[in-house]
């Protein structure tokens, strides 16, 4: 089934998760321009990404290899005529706090309710040629060169190495937080387990998960307290299940949260389907939001 244009760009919007604090009339679409990704992408990976030309909306290259914008997707220019083979890639809209699915409109179930239903009935993968230039992978052979095996918390993860860095910077200040933190403390003691690189695709598509470049982490503890972490677990027979309260839902301290966001992570608590214990490196999606 081909994307209806509606829901193209209701894509974008509620990927993520929606705003805790709708305007009056909530807009039924949100989507980025083409010269808004290339100069988030820029300034997200400026060792790696840079313009085509000096021409604005031109493309962005990665060692040399072109990339253009087309219908919400960053295609090789020899694939930009091509696009409706793939789904959009992930570019949306991301909240500076966390979604209050309470307080949700009408219209906003609406969409949420398109999106889904748009989500079941096609299947296409995304186009993965981008992110795997910007990380340099291409199979599982080249996955597995790309890692690093890491401590973080006291427990061993393995990640992509270009985010050994950004995680000692989050531990670091976690550290220090904690001795003054006691909630913070005790969160952090209850984890027991950290899951990184794991290549795969994202569950219930044909599409390459960020843990498969381990640009990706989850934070596993040892009991979820009979609170929801993941959108796949809840009853999917359940009439608005995504609307799932947060007192019934798992989430991590607060100021985990934070210090993984200024590291460029974004948080899988704030998407439609949500991941709460999932954290993954895309800066260019803060800069797009105006949150680095």
């Amino acid at each position: 089934m081909r994307w209806t244009a509606a829901a193209l760009a209701f894509l974008t919007l509620v990927a993520s998760g929606l705003p805790a604090e709708p305007p009056a009339e909530f807009p039924l679409a949100t989507s980025f321009s083409a010269v808004a990704v290339y100069r988030a992408l820029e300034r997200a990976y400026p060792d790696w990404v840079v313009p085509l030309s000096p021409l604005p909306g031109s493309g962005i290259a990665i060692g040399g290899k072109s990339f253009v914008w087309a219908e919400g997707r960053i295609l090789s220019p020899a694939l930009q005529s091509d696009w409706v083979r793939w789904a959009p890639q992930p570019f949306y809209e991301y909240p500076a706090k966390v979604p209050n699915v309470a307080r949700w409109t009408d219209a906003q179930v609406a969409q949420a309710e398109a999106h889904l239903a748009d989500r079941r009935s096609q299947n296409l993968a995304r186009n993965s040629d981008f992110f795997d230039t910007l990380w340099s992978i291409h199979d599982r052979g080249s996955a597995d060169d790309n890692q690093q095996k890491t401590w973080f918390l006291g427990l061993k993860v393995t990640v992509h190495k270009s985010l050994v860095v950004p995680l000692q910077h989050i531990e670091k200040r976690l550290t220090v937080t904690r001795r003054e933190d006691p909630d913070l403390d005790q969160f952090l003691s209850s984890l027991v387990r950290l899951e990184g690189y794991n290549y795969r695709d994202i569950a219930e598509t044909q599409s390459r998960s960020n843990h498969a470049y381990g640009a990706a982490i989850d934070l596993i503890p040892r009991s979820y307290g009979s609170r929801n972490p993941y959108w796949l677990w809840a009853p999917q027979d359940s009439p608005g299940w995504y609307r799932t309260a947060w007192s019934k839902r798992w989430e991590p301290h607060p100021t985990v949260v934070r210090y993984f966001e200024d590291e460029g992570f974004v948080w899988g608590g704030k998407w439609l389907m949500f991941d709460t214990i999932h954290f993954e490196y895309r800066p260019e999606i803060l800069v797009l939001n105006g949150l680095r």
